[in-house]
């Protein structure tokens, strides 16, 4: 009991650094931050920190840091900045580091991504899934929509009122991504490119969503607090419920402060069998 009491203690004090750390990185998002310094800031060697942010976050400081400046990009990017302007603010003089292998990208190029994306072709497949029938969808740069359910032709009509002005067509290219989706599904590592749209907030909630660990939940406090806005708890559930990928980005691993699960848009029979499924992959 004691050795439990002594773990719990040490988990909680790791959990509210990591917090730290996170809130540091967020307040100083374009500034070149290495690991040594954050070791020096906070009281600990950068060994330690590293480990303590990756048990908590999934993910390194250094990652962290750049899904924040994506974040950032993406905000400027919306009020109309110039491209070139928006990437030497955050740090960077040009594009390339966009194009990395990342959980959380920009999706579409900068410039599509400043018009809104007008005149889309969104491609998509149906097929079965361990959760029901399965629709992916995306544009020439990545998934822009998961959708599960029971119904093919409702699936597809969903997508349409989703996006309405697009050219909607079903292909085989878009094929491959359902595949890559039922293989993640399966615990797979695979790479998922999006191209997801939203406001600044819920950009903000999708990235952190993407930084909980496979076989573990956050409450939506800790969403809230993770983003640095701790009063917004009912707005992150809502940014939760407008996630157009689920799925790919885990809102079904965000449950209430209690311990109950909460909503889900995908049904609660499966968020509780996405949880139950993802708690045996990470024990293995």
């Amino acid at each position: 009991m004691q050795s439990e009491l002594v773990s719990t203690d040490t988990a909680v004090r790791h959990l509210e650094l990591v917090k730290k750390v996170c809130g540091h990185i967020r307040e100083n998002p374009t500034a070149r931050t290495t690991l040594a310094d954050l070791g020096r800031a906070f009281g600990v060697s950068p060994y330690h920190l590293q480990r303590m942010f990756m048990e908590v976050m999934g993910i390194s400081p250094r990652r962290y840091l750049e899904e924040c400046r994506v974040t950032l990009l993406k905000v400027k990017l919306a009020k109309g900045d110039p491209i070139v302007k928006a990437l030497r603010e955050i740090g960077y003089s040009s594009h390339s580091w966009m194009y990395k292998d990342s959980r959380v990208r920009l999706g579409m190029t900068p410039a599509d991504y400043k018009s809104g994306g007008d005149g889309l072709e969104v491609a998509y497949a149906i097929g079965a899934s361990s959760l029901g029938r399965l629709l992916v969808a995306s544009t020439k740069h990545g998934i822009c929509s998961v959708k599960v359910g029971e119904d093919d032709e409702k699936l597809l009509g969903d997508l349409k009122r989703e996006y309405p002005k697009a050219r909607v067509i079903r292909s085989t290219k878009a094929s491959h991504h359902l595949d890559s989706v039922n293989e993640y599904l399966k615990g797979q590592e695979v790479r998922l490119p999006l191209d997801i749209r939203g406001t600044d907030f819920q950009l903000r909630v999708w990235t952190a969503l993407q930084m909980i660990p496979l076989g573990a939940t956050r409450s939506y406090s800790d969403i809230a607090e993770m983003i640095g806005e701790p009063k917004a708890v009912r707005a992150v559930a809502n940014a939760c419920g407008s996630n157009p990928v689920p799925l790919i980005i885990p809102c079904h691993r965000v449950i209430r402060k209690d311990g109950s699960l909460g909503g889900y848009g995908l049904g609660l029979p499966r968020k509780r069998t996405l949880l139950a499924r993802e708690r045996l992959m990470a024990a293995k």
